[in-house]
């Protein structure tokens, strides 16, 4: 009896996570890290980490490439779901249960070379007006900083939209949160996007990466996933 309850327990740890459900995993199209290539095939440094860390647990996963806001409130909403790649950030900690750290990533102030700003903190930004992507690790990051929505903030939808408005309605705005890769990589596929200067580069705590997934997935779940992480690293 005790042997064939042995085998019982290897046989469900070797079975398809999708023989219980599959995973969903959220993610965005985030140039440098995780994208659709120029054949529309979905490519990237933290994609293959997840990709084989979720083939190496035997997890069967769907992959739901949607809007960043889109894509961070999906996870919230349902319990058999993770996300990547997630800014770590305090106030995000108590909502994810953090599973692995995919890489780190360079961020600034950027603001229009014409404006002339030059920050010596991150307080000092709450002089200007400041675009950030809904949801985005700058949103939360500089609200937990105390910056307002209206006063200092102007909340967008997308890159897209972002940078639309720095070509077209630039006096709305003075300064926008990229990373160092999205922004070049903006500027070599879009040769009209505005010319910035760096002023302010965010500290490095605030800018690593993870996958992580919502605090109800069983623990189970956790366990298959973490142990894939640590089979390809």
């Amino acid at each position: 009896m005790v042997n064939r309850l042995a085998a019982l327990y290897v046989l469900l740890c070797l079975m398809p996570i999708s023989a219980f459900g599959k995973l969903t995993v959220f993610t965005e199209n985030l140039s440098g890290f995780q994208y659709y290539n120029e054949h529309g095939k979905f490519v990237g440094p933290n994609f293959d980490k997840v990709h084989r860390a979720l083939s190496a647990a035997n997890i069967d996963y769907e992959l739901n490439v949607l809007g960043w806001s889109l894509a961070y409130n999906g996870v919230l909403r349902d319990p058999n779901a993770c996300i990547f790649s997630l800014a770590r950030l305090p106030m995000r900690e108590p909502h994810f249960k953090w599973i692995a750290k995919l890489s780190h990533f360079t961020a600034y102030f950027y603001a229009l070379p014409e404006k002339q700003i030059k920050l010596e903190s991150i307080l000092a930004a709450k002089e200007y007006k400041t675009a950030v992507i809904e949801n985005n690790f700058s949103h939360h990051y500089l609200t937990q900083h105390g910056f307002k929505l209206g006063a200092q903030l102007l909340v967008i939808e997308n890159v897209d939209r972002l940078f639309h408005i720095m070509k077209q309605r630039k006096h709305v705005l003075d300064l926008i949160v990229l990373n160092e890769k999205q922004y070049k990589t903006q500027r070599e596929i879009d040769k009209t996007t505005p010319e910035l200067s760096k002023v302010f580069k965010f500290k490095q705590e605030a800018t690593s990466l993870y996958f992580a997934c919502n605090t109800k997935i069983s623990d189970d779940m956790i366990t298959k996933i973490k142990a894939g992480f640590e089979a390809v690293n």
